[in-house]
């Protein structure tokens, strides 16, 4: 069992997660009450991140261990497996003013690239297309009118 202090320490920074998710507009978000101790709710933070988040501020980075331990929670908590988010703080920066750093699945990093980089709508439906040559005529009135 962890002594209280540690407890702490990964408290704050959980509900430092959980305030910066929401701050950024990406909606609620809560730290898990004991956190994958036989929960519904795997992962340490639970929001509409579609990502089972795990979240580490310790001393000692044991990389291996926590991408295993985010694996398995993914996978115990009905996500796709690859759906985990590793989210640690670097230990030699202070806790105030923390560098963070998140690790996610090689190939679901890509997909939000993709996602990113694809066109928004990718076809202008009819009405769209009416919208934009009303524009452009009433653009082209206006500008001939200053004329």
């Amino acid at each position: 069992m962890k002594p209280k202090s540690s407890q702490q320490k990964g408290k704050r920074f959980e509900e430092f997660l959980c305030k910066e998710i929401e701050a950024e507009g990406l909606g609620k978000s809560m730290r898990t009450p004991g956190s994958g101790s036989g929960n519904r709710f795997k992962g340490d933070i639970y929001s509409s991140i579609p990502f089972m988040i795990e979240a580490k501020n310790q001393k000692t980075i044991k990389i291996k261990e926590w991408i295993d331990q985010a694996r398995e929670q993914a996978r115990a908590g009905n996500y796709n497996a690859n759906k985990w988010a590793l989210i640690f703080r670097d230990p030699r920066t202070p806790e105030t003013k923390p560098d963070i750093y998140v690790t996610i699945d090689l190939w679901e990093f890509l997909t939000l690239l993709k996602k990113d980089s694809e066109p928004r709508i990718k076809k202008p439906d009819n009405e769209l297309k009416w919208h934009l040559i009303s524009l452009k005529n009433a653009i082209n009135r206006v500008v001939k009118d200053l004329k």
